[in-house]
C-alpha cells in the first residue's frame, strides 16, 4: 500500500530497510556462489507465489514454518494480498481500467498489489548454503529464509517480520487493512464510491493517530515488492 505524502517519509524508512535499492558489490546476491544447486528452494518460492496469487490458502500456509505469532502474520499477509486483488478487480469491473489508473495516480491512500506475474519468482535471487537458503526479492536486501528438513523445504515465517516490528503487531495492521479494503468493495460495486473518492480512505482510522504511519509503513514494507 502506498501512502499519502504526509506519511511517505515514515513509509520510506521501513521500506528501504526491507527492500533496499538493489544489489551492490558487497551484497549477498552480488556474491552468490556458482555451482550450488538451488533448484529445490527456488521451487518452494515458486509454489509460495503461485499459492498466494491463486488464493490457495492451504497450499500457501504449507510453505511456512514458525512460531504461532509468526504464522498468524503469514495468514494476515495472505488476507491482505487477497483483499488488494479483490479491491482492484472491483474497481476495474465497475469503472474500467482507466479508473484504476486514476486511483493509482491520486494523492491519497493507494493499494500496492503483490506481483501477480507468473515470471516474478524467477527474479528472486536464491543463495543456498547446505540445508539453508536465502531468497532475495527483486527490491530487497533483507532475504526470505528457507530451510530443508526431512527432504522438504519451507520458508521461515520470521523472515516476513519487518525490522523494528513484532509479528503480532504487523499481523494486526494487515488484518485491519484487509478488512478496510473489503468494506469498500460493495460500495464500489454499487457505484456508491468512485475510484477517485477511494483514495481518501484511511485504512487505519481506528488506530491512534500517532500509530497510523507505523501501521501504513509495515503494510507497505510487506506488500510493495
Amino acid at each position: 500500500m502506498r501512502i499519502a505524502p504526509s506519511r511517505a517519509a515514515v513509509g520510506a524508512c521501513a521500506l528501504l530497510a526491507l527492500a533496499g535499492c538493489g544489489p551492490n558489490a558487497a551484497s549477498p546476491r552480488a556474491r552468490a556462489p556458482s555451482g550450488i544447486d538451488a533448484a529445490a528452494p527456488r521451487a518452494l518460492l515458486g509454489e509460495w507465489h503461485r499459492a498466494l496469487v491463486g488464493g490457495q490458502k492451504d497450499r500457501y500456509l504449507a510453505c511456512f514454518v514458525g512460531s504461532q505469532d509468526e504464522l498468524v502474520l503469514v495468514l494476515a499477509m495472505f488476507e491482505a494480498v487477497q483483499a488488494g486483488y479483490a479491491f482492484h478487480d472491483a474497481v476495474v469491473q465497475t469503472y474500467g481500467p482507466e479508473a484504476w489508473q486514476l486511483f493509482e495516480s491520486g494523492e491519497g491512500a493507494r493499494v500496492d498489489l503483490f506481483p501477480r506475474d507468473a515470471a516474478w519468482p524467477r527474479r528472486i535471487t536464491v543463495v543456498r548454503a547446505g540445508q539453508a537458503a536465502f531468497g532475495y526479492l527483486p527490491r530487497g536486501r533483507v532475504p526470505l529464509h528457507l530451510a530443508e528438513s526431512g527432504g522438504a523445504w519451507r520458508l521461515h515465517a520470521a523472515s516476513l517480520v519487518p525490522p523494528g516490528y513484532e509479528a503480532r503487531q504487523v499481523a494486526d495492521y494487515l488484518f485491519r487493512y484487509a478488512a478496510a479494503l473489503r468494506k469498500l468493495i460493495p460500495e464500489i460495486g454499487q457505484r456508491r464510491l468512485s475510484a477517485e473518492k477511494a483514495t481518501e480512505a484511511d485504512y487505519f482510522r481506528d488506530l491512534a493517530p500517532a500509530e497510523r504511519p507505523k501501521a501504513a509503513a509495515a503494510v507497505e514494507a510487506l506488500l510493495a515488492q
